[in-house]
């Protein structure tokens, strides 16, 4: 084997090495980034444990509160309590941020509804008080929610591995998608 045909393979194996190496950095960064926008979404933005996920267990225990105001009063076999029911059931099954956001939409089309429902009915007056106290936890964490900056670190993150490139990356390594919460 001649020096030149020595040096074409040598230049060859160097090239492939850069390739992998390029791709497997790539791939560790997204991983890497990827993991930090969902810690803000389990933990905060600041680590402190405030958060979406921290919101979203307000309002699931909210609504294990309401179910159990509604059985105090009889009033467990009502259809809108029984939809509550069971999205508190399913709460704590709850892995992707996905799930999560649609286990949201589906609690704001039915926990004012079953909150609406015990508000129309002949309550004690600690009934009552218990009932605004969960209809105001689950209005502030409605709001908190609203306001978290976890869509715009998605956002960022998206933009951040956008390009042919990082296309390749995601593609080719299985790069960690991280999905909004709407």
């Amino acid at each position: 084997m001649s020096y030149t045909q020595k040096s074409i393979i040598v230049k060859g194996i160097v090239i492939i090495v850069i390739v992998l190496s390029s791709l497997l950095n790539g791939h560790l960064q997204m991983n890497r980034k990827a993991n930090q926008v969902e810690d803000i979404f389990m933990n905060g933005e600041d680590g402190s444990g405030l958060s979406i996920h921290y919101d979203l267990k307000k309002i699931d225990d909210s609504m294990s509160y309401c179910i159990s105001l509604a059985k105090a009063n009889h009033q467990e076999n009502n259809h809108y309590i029984k939809q509550v029911n069971n999205l508190h059931k399913n709460f704590s099954s709850l892995k992707t941020i996905k799930q999560y956001s649609q286990w949201y939409n589906d609690v704001q089309d039915h926990f004012p509804l079953a909150m609406g429902y015990l508000e129309s009915l002949s309550l004690s007056q600690e009934h009552r008080n218990m009932l605004s106290k969960y209809q105001a936890t689950y209005k502030s964490a409605t709001h908190t929610i609203a306001y978290s900056p976890y869509n715009q670190y998605v956002r960022d993150y998206q933009e951040e591995t956008s390009g042919w490139f990082a296309e390749i990356i995601k593609k080719g390594t299985h790069v960690k998608e991280v999905d909004s919460f709407d």
